[in-house]
């Protein structure tokens, strides 16, 4: 069957310019569509939208325009779950491709009807312009380009392309007249008859039937499987109760060798304990003789502790002493600026040091240096960084360092 009739009655000289032609392959195609089992379109094919030649009611010369998606029912339409972004001065707006990420995520995007509602306005006061109900399954393929010649038409762009409602035009006489495309005679050729769309109808079909013949057979082996599954866990489970048993047979035959075994040395130890219970009392009696030398022992222990308890508080006591008379050695001032003196030499902070009174700190630093060592020695407690008194050459040595080499220890 050709895929397109005669060319129409052109002007002279116009023989390479292109011809406008009907196609009736697309009628055959409108007219089997439902037969052939054509791939159904879903929200989730859905790319983006745009809308042509809107009639503004509203007085301005160019709208704001954004749409809002809604599903529904046969009684019903539910609220928004998509709105666009908005579209600023235009009656033939474009809007950017859906963003499915901002959908809710219990969507369910295998429906093919839904509601478009296009909103229009300046600012923020907008208001309902066109208002569609439309199924995807239904919509007529527009090409790869956006094409409308209508008023408030919308445009849904697919994975393979345009698609937009099907608007017949009528004759004078009130009759139907056919959409005509625009082709090269050149591209004109053989296209599908109705018989082999039949055929491939016919194919589809028993390649369905087909899955669905392997699937209910494969339902019924998942049913043998899971039959067979069942009588073979619970031999599993017969089996290995008997093993079970078969171990705590063998368990209860140990254990009573081992009982007896048990027994035999109980009576060999009760005869060791009758021996020991007599070398007891010999010792006991041996134990008695010795508490009382404990007890004249702990009478003497009683004593000397009293005495070194007396000898130990009057040693603080004279560290004490010791201790306060070390200010009287070194005494310590604290003058108006706040500056300490040692035996009358100034002895700075770290950072007023000034290399000319290198002299009278090192004095100060010796005093100072003397003067831990004998208050550590005095309380007897050790120094963590241990001091050499030297005078005004005293040194302090660093023995926890183990990166410092002997040097410079000190």
């Amino acid at each position: 069957m050709s895929s397109a009739a005669g060319p129409a009655a052109l002007p002279p000289g116009s023989a390479a310019r292109a011809l406008h032609v009907e196609l009736p392959s697309q009628q055959v195609w409108r007219g089997l569509g439902a037969a052939l089992g054509e791939a159904e379109r879903r929200l989730r094919h859905l790319r983006n939208i745009a809308a042509r030649n809107i009639i503004n009611k509203n007085g301005y010369r160019l709208l704001d325009t954004y749409f809002t998606l809604h599903l529904c029912d046969n009684t019903k339409i539910y609220k928004e779950f998509y709105k666009s972004e908005v579209i600023k001065n235009s009656l033939n707006p474009t809007w950017r491709s859906l963003d499915f990420g901002i959908m809710p995520d219990h969507l369910d995007t295998s429906v093919s009807c839904f509601v478009v509602r296009i909103w229009g306005g300046k600012k923020e006061h907008f208001q309902l312009l066109i208002e569609w109900k439309v199924n995807l399954d239904g919509l007529k393929y527009l090409g790869q380009q956006i094409h409308a010649r209508n008023p408030n038409e919308i445009i849904f762009g697919l994975n393979d392309g345009y698609y937009g409602a099907s608007f017949e035009q009528k004759d004078p006489s009130g009759t139907l007249k056919n959409s005509l495309l625009q082709v090269d005679q050149n591209c004109v050729r053989n296209s599908y008859d109705v018989f082999s769309l039949l055929r491939l109808h016919r194919a589809q079909c028993a390649i369905k039937q087909t899955q669905v013949t392997v699937q209910k057979i494969g339902r019924e082996i998942e049913e043998k499987l899971r039959c067979t599954s069942t009588r073979n866990e619970l031999k599993k489970e017969s089996e290995c109760l008997q093993l079970k048993i078969l171990v705590l047979r063998n368990e209860l035959e140990r254990q009573k060798k081992a009982l007896g075994q048990e027994v035999a040395l109980l009576h060999k130890h009760k005869s060791t304990l009758l021996d020991r219970e007599n070398a007891f009392g010999t010792e006991y009696q041996k134990l008695e003789e010795h508490s009382e030398s404990l007890y004249e022992l702990r009478k003497e222990c009683t004593s000397k502790r009293e005495q070194f308890l007396k000898t130990n508080a009057q040693q603080t006591i004279r560290c004490k002493q010791l201790l306060s008379e070390l200010s009287y050695i070194y005494p310590i001032d604290l003058n108006n600026q706040k500056d300490y003196f040692v035996c009358g030499v100034k002895l700075p902070n770290s950072e007023d040091f000034q290399a000319k009174d290198d002299g009278s700190i090192a004095v100060a630093l010796g005093y100072t240096a003397h003067l831990v060592s004998m208050i550590s020695f005095f309380l007897q407690v050790p120094l963590r960084y241990p001091i050499i008194h030297k005078g005004s050459r005293s040194t302090i040595k660093d023995n926890i360092n183990d990166k410092l080499t002997e040097k410079e220890r000190e």
